[in-house]
């Protein structure tokens, strides 16, 4: 469920000025199979094996984030296919910045640091879930943001609102 200190980065589009990219998957934006959770369209990844992720950089106006807040984003795990680890990426300075969910197998970062932070299990697939993590965990309290990644280790996903939430 949202909460009423909900700041959305994006929905439906990618922010402005952002320039999209991509490793063995597109920015494939869908409004079916599933049923976006906010808006018109989602982000899909490709059904693809091992390692593969979409992401932006450059966006004109950045995500600030202050001390306190929480990142969040929505995610839905395909029931046909569902990854053995997910993991979103900030770019802000650098991409040192990631949280996983799942198995331990992309290995960019060191773990147990802001550059690889664990989250927990993967989320149930079949259904659209909330994804948070305390800006702390990945170092960027006071950090501008200015570019996301989602990586995902096989299987499909679907990726919905971004933003962070105050305290």
């Amino acid at each position: 469920a949202t909460k009423p200190t909900d700041v959305v980065w994006f929905d439906d589009a990618l922010p402005a000025g952002a320039i999209g990219f991509a490793e063995n998957d597109r920015w494939n934006w869908v409004s079916t199979n599933p049923t976006p959770f906010s808006g018109d369209r989602a982000h899909q990844a490709e059904h693809a094996p091992g390692r593969h992720h979409h992401f932006f950089a450059f966006a004109m106006t950045p995500l600030v984030v202050n001390s306190g807040d929480t990142l969040f984003a929505y995610v839905h795990l395909d029931p046909a296919s569902p990854p053995k680890q997910i993991m979103l990426t900030w770019l802000a300075g650098t991409w040192e910045h990631r949280a996983y969910w799942g198995e331990n197998i992309i290995t960019e970062g060191a773990d147990n640091t802001a550059a690889r932070r664990a989250m927990g299990p993967l989320p149930p697939p079949g259904r659209w879930v909330r994804l948070e993590v305390p800006a702390s965990a990945v170092g960027l309290e006071n950090q501008p943001v200015n570019g996301m990644g989602f990586t995902l280790f096989d299987g499909r996903v679907t990726w919905d609102r971004v933003g962070k939430s105050g305290p």
